[in-house]
């Protein structure tokens, strides 16, 4: 099973610590530090600008902590105060932004006071001198983001590209079906259905050129019929497989995904790194986990199965 990535985020002066909460979490998660200089594994590259990483970053991992401490003494309407550097209040509203609120946490320090502005984050505090608290506090985190929905929809490029494909083409063959009390092809009734996305293991440069590919290992029918309320017909590809119609689709639109990322990363980000990559393959489960779920949510999942290219050998 692959193990959700986590990313913590520290001062420099905290890096000690920043290692004591990765010990505690790296048998449940891959957790990455920020100043991990190995190179796979390196927020921080060679010859990138800190931003640029940042936003890499953000959308790479599935989980994010902040570590709150007392680096920096400010006065705030008359009284001096305790807060962390701003580098890292910088990066937990970036993480928060990017993975929402259930995905990030703020593990701080008991010492600092922090304005209503931090109301809705998860926080855990913690107090230097009872050894078992940051312990209980990591573990209260962990538990949170563990009980956090994974499969839930949110605002990523890929669950957005999921809910369109699944509204506007497979609720429309479900009710088709569901109405006619199956599907007629050539003068007969087929009363046994069910209908096989087929997802790549991975998204290429041309993902229609890549669907083509998939296609020609299929045998199949294109069929069309009418659904009320679409402009124009629906198309679909299909098989018979012992006396039971097979619907072939090939969500195409995953092509997106490929666009929203390069939108999301700055211009000089290398499309062909390693980094790049990775994100893509988080979007595409993404985006199947998201249509797996409204599946189920539209009472659907027992007519439409999702399959990655790999399942078919």
């Amino acid at each position: 099973m692959i193990k959700k990535k986590l990313f913590i985020g520290s001062s420099f002066e905290e890096l000690k610590l920043a290692e004591k909460v990765k010990s505690m979490l790296e048998s449940d998660y891959d957790v990455t530090i920020w100043n991990d200089n190995i190179w796979d594994k390196a927020i921080f590259k060679i010859n990138q600008n800190f931003l640029a990483d940042l936003l890499k970053a953000s959308l790479q991992f599935d989980f994010g902590i902040l570590l709150g401490t007392s680096d920096d003494k400010v006065i705030f309407k008359g009284q001096e105060m305790l807060q962390p550097r701003d580098n890292v209040l910088f990066e937990l509203g970036l993480f928060t932004g990017r993975l929402g609120t259930s995905k990030c946490a703020f593990l701080i320090d008991i010492e600092i006071k922090l304005p209503s502005d931090f109301n809705g984050l998860t926080l855990a505090r913690f107090d230097r001198a009872d050894s078992t608290s940051l312990e209980n506090s990591v573990k209260q985190i962990s538990d949170f983001f563990k009980s956090s929905s994974e499969d839930e929809i949110n605002f990523f490029p890929s669950a957005t590209l999921a809910s369109v494909y699944y509204e506007n083409l497979i609720i429309p063959i479900c009710r088709y079906i569901i109405d006619n009390g199956g599907f007629i092809k050539d003068n007969k009734l087929y009363q046994k259905y069910k209908i096989n996305i087929i997802v790549p293991d991975k998204i290429n440069q041309d993902v229609n050129l890549q669907f083509e590919k998939l296609k020609a290992s299929f045998v199949t029918e294109n069929v069309s019929f009418k659904y009320s309320g679409r402009p124009r017909q629906i198309s679909i590809d299909t098989q018979i497989k012992n006396e039971t119609l097979e619907f072939i689709e090939f969500p195409t639109v995953i092509t997106g995904i490929n666009h929203a990322i390069s939108n999301l990363l700055p211009n000089d980000f290398n499309r062909q790194s390693l980094d790049y990559n990775t994100i893509l393959d988080r979007e595409l489960r993404r985006f199947i986990t998201t249509l797996k779920l409204l599946l189920i949510k539209g009472g659907f999942d027992e007519m439409v199965t999702v399959k990655r290219e790999n399942e078919l050998k």
